[in-house]
């Protein structure tokens, strides 16, 4: 059991540790995910969307009916997606020095593997209901 001691420094502790005060702050921490564009949801413009339906169109064939499309279409999205990560860890891995490797690209490369782990479920979701 913990002493009156530990428990008021735990108290303490975890004052301390409850993440930004400022409003600045807390811009600015709500920003990190977004520093490489992987967690934000596919821009779907027209060249993006002319290839998912070309993805789609391929998977379905022209006479598909609207469900069966609808479910092509979020496979292609997630292979476009799947495409998009492996573009940027292509980009990272190009910067990358063996001889003098940098902190924040390894970070960012294992960053990677988590976005693409989800993309990879997503995808697997989108083929079992296809």
């Amino acid at each position: 059991m913990a002493s009156e001691k530990q428990i008021a420094a735990n108290r303490t502790n975890a004052q301390k540790s409850t993440g930004p005060k400022t409003m600045a702050g807390k811009l600015k921490s709500s920003q990190n995910a977004y520093q490489h564009g992987l967690s934000s949801p596919l821009r779907l413009d027209p060249v993006t969307s002319a290839r998912a339906d070309a993805i789609g169109r391929a998977l379905t064939g022209e006479d598909a009916n609207e469900n069966t499309f609808k479910l092509s279409a979020e496979l292609a999205h997630a292979q476009l997606e799947l495409e998009r990560i492996r573009s940027t860890r292509e980009d990272l891995m190009a910067k990358f020095g063996l001889d003098q490797p940098e902190i924040r690209t390894l970070q960012r490369l294992a960053a990677l593997d988590r976005y693409e782990r989800y993309a990879y479920t997503r995808r697997r979701q989108a083929s079992r209901k296809f």
